[in-house]
């Protein structure tokens, strides 16, 4: 077992007991009797038995499922116990796990919640789909991905809730979701988003709403601080040719040493 597979099982351990998890797995249906699945090992099977699990023939499961728990299933068997109860069990177990894992919100919250109503995570992962998807879903092309799903996540820090799940086709750029983020502004929000998102007129009007926010830039946009000395026409208006300097981020970070930040102010973005 490798190395996050090791820490995965540790943290899962960690965070549930066996009668913890079969309550949840009685509360959301999946176990409704007595029977030869049992729910702390069909967690154990999809969480450890790999990204191909929902391709893999059923022959080819019940064998994996043999081999890891010494239990006989037939198809047939295993295959009903693939149901929207156990997508709520699987649902449970993971939104339970999230917080757990919050070590941000559990060190920071405080001095979180003295500046922020709500800290908003957006977020997103692709994945393929078979090919019969792909009038709904459909993929960037050719045989390796004729059909993929992008799933869009907004997640709200302090409260640890799903503000939005949406499913779209996976060849959606991440930015094309900003038509959806900008409703979910307060001038209390912290939002951060990664490199996929980043669009000026976005942040500008984050900006004006007086919406905090944390963002990648792309590696080709110019960033400029105010001059402080810019050059004057005779009747005393500044020349806009040197209103600005633009900063060289390479040549300034150059002699930071590991892991080392530094803090720039009054910073402009332009293109």
């Amino acid at each position: 077992m490798n190395k996050k597979l090791k820490y995965l099982a540790k943290s899962i351990k960690e965070s549930f007991d066996i009668n913890e998890i079969n309550k949840i797995a009685k509360d959301t249906k999946f176990i409704q009797r007595q029977g030869s699945i049992i729910a702390k090992d069909f967690l154990m099977f999809n969480v450890f038995y790999g990204s191909d699990i929902c391709t893999a023939p059923l022959s080819q499961l019940v064998s994996k499922y043999d081999m890891l728990f010494s239990k006989q299933l037939s198809k047939q068997a295993l295959d009903k116990r693939f149901n929207k109860y156990s997508v709520e069990f699987m649902k449970e177990i993971f939104i339970k796990f999230l917080y757990s894992q919050n070590n941000t919100l559990t060190n920071l919250e405080r001095t979180l919640r003295t500046y922020f109503d709500r800290v908003i995570i957006n977020d997103s992962t692709s994945f393929t789909l078979p090919k019969e998807f792909k009038k709904k879903f459909s993929g960037s092309g050719g045989v390796a991905s004729p059909s993929s799903i992008k799933v869009q996540l907004q997640y709200e820090l302090l409260t640890g809730s799903f503000m939005n799940i949406d499913i779209f086709s996976g060849i959606k750029n991440d930015v094309e979701y900003l038509k959806t983020m900008k409703k979910y502004k307060d001038y209390k929000d912290l939002k951060l988003a990664d490199l996929g998102y980043f669009k000026i007129d976005y942040l500008k009007r984050l900006d004006n709403s007086r919406t905090s926010f944390i963002s990648k830039v792309k590696s080709n946009t110019s960033l400029y601080i105010k001059n402080p000395n810019p050059e004057k026409y005779k009747v005393g208006t500044i020349k806009k040719s040197s209103e600005y300097i633009k900063i060289d981020i390479i040549k300034l970070v150059e002699p930071l040493a590991p892991g080392e930040i530094i803090e720039l102010t009054d910073i402009y973005i332009g293109s």
